[in-house]
């Protein structure tokens, strides 16, 4: 699926009722959940695989771009104004026995999520590459956590599904 152009899944939804699919790749991270309710049971029922993309984006690596779009949503009533406020709006995920940062907290949301297969991520980088796995690998965060997450975005679309900066798609 293309994720900025079809945010809700609608297409990928309907393609799954037919039977010659065996992996899907789809847009899904934290603030992006829809695909628990509408893709997921349909991918474990029919068992398709999924390659999870966009699980870490702009969104949850650049401070200041989050807290923008966070005060974008709080603005239109969509998260609460506490959450705009705060320096680092996913700032209650990192914790003792929590995430380390942000992008952890990211992969290890999506790596855990029943319905997840594969995780998908790009890097140059060595390092970024050894930490995105590390981050994989480790435990799911706190289910306090996770259900906080599930309460607090588990109603947005869309959000953080920008195309890579200078695509022209």
């Amino acid at each position: 699926e293309t994720g900025p152009n079809d945010p809700g899944h609608e297409m990928l939804a309907r393609s799954l009722h037919d039977p010659v699919w065996e992996v899907v790749m789809l847009a899904f991270h934290m603030m992006n959940q829809n695909a628990r309710a509408k893709v997921f049971p349909l991918t474990l029922e029919k068992g398709v695989g999924t390659l999870l993309m966009f699980v870490v984006r702009r969104i949850f690596s650049d401070p200041a771009y989050l807290r923008e779009i966070f005060a974008t949503l709080a603005g239109d009533g969509r998260v609460p104004v506490e959450l705009a406020d705060a320096d680092s709006p996913l700032g209650f995920l990192v914790h003792d026995g929590g995430a380390d940062d942000v992008i952890d907290a990211a992969y290890r949301y999506v790596a855990h999520k029943e319905g997840a297969d594969v995780v998908l991520f790009g890097t140059g980088d060595v390092a970024h590459l050894k930490r995105n796995v590390c981050s994989i690998l480790k435990p799911p965060l706190p289910e306090a956590d996770v259900e906080k997450l599930h309460e607090l975005f588990g109603g947005l679309v869309g959000v953080g599904l920008d195309l890579p900066r200078g695509f022209k798609g």
